[in-house]
């Protein structure tokens, strides 16, 4: 087995079902990947819906928290990628074939790529603007850096587990550390355009583009500059 897909999920009856459904509709083998849906302390139908869409494991995860989900799905996956995708996500067909043209490039341990919101500013930024972040900071600090959207991304088992497994934090910050700690210890983080996702813009339409915009870069640049990633 090549990939493990790794869905963390919290009270997301309405869409875990969808994503799982994109996922068995994937242009490579069958028995080339698993998909697995973390429970992650849900108080409604969602592990329900994630078995009957056809999830190959549901697991459990008490302690609520994205990375501490996705930690959990990496505890109980066989490949040796893990890929992972947030629940109210979309794949395209071509997803995990993208991942594996892009992962298996020389001194890549990790893949990462836009969501589609089909709204124009998130939109660009994503696509245009994220692609940029890690060269120019590269350039002016001299610090190795990458950019992986945590509901869109793969790496290596084995650069997982060379990181200590994927740090415990909740949200907000979570994937910038799992990228930083990545391109640091373990090896290359690639960001592609190649490798997208459509996903929900519902986290846009409560705070705002501008106010979730802000927030992400303020975690970037705290933990690319935190001596505990160095």
């Amino acid at each position: 087995m090549n990939f493990s897909v790794v869905v963390p999920a919290l009270n997301e009856e309405k869409s875990v079902g969808k994503v799982i459904k994109t996922l068995r509709k994937q242009r490579v083998e069958k028995d080339s990947f698993e998909i697995i849906v973390v429970n992650n302390n849900s108080d409604d139908r969602t592990a329900e819906v994630a078995r009957r869409a056809g999830a190959d494991k549901v697991v459990f995860e008490k302690k609520m928290g994205t990375n501490l989900a996705r930690q959990k799905g990496v505890s109980v996956s066989r490949g040796e990628i893990i890929a992972f995708i947030d629940a109210d996500c979309i794949a395209p067909p071509e997803w995990l074939g993208n991942i594996k043209k892009a992962i298996f490039r020389k001194g890549v341990v990790a893949v990462s790529g836009p969501y589609k919101y089909g709204k124009f500013l998130p939109d660009f930024m994503m696509w245009r603007v994220f692609p940029l972040v890690p060269k120019l900071m590269s350039f002016v600090t001299g610090k190795r850096g990458g950019v992986i959207l945590g509901g869109n991304f793969a790496a290596y088992r084995s650069a997982i587990d060379k990181i200590g497994g994927l740090p415990p934090i909740k949200f907000f910050g979570d994937d910038t550390a799992i990228a930083i700690l990545l391109a640091r210890r373990a090896g290359k983080v690639l960001y592609t355009r190649k490798v997208w996702v459509e996903s929900s813009p519902r986290r846009l339409r409560e705070k705002g583009v501008v106010k979730v915009s802000v927030k992400y870069f303020r975690h970037y640049f705290k933990i690319y500059f935190d001596n505990e990633y160095q």
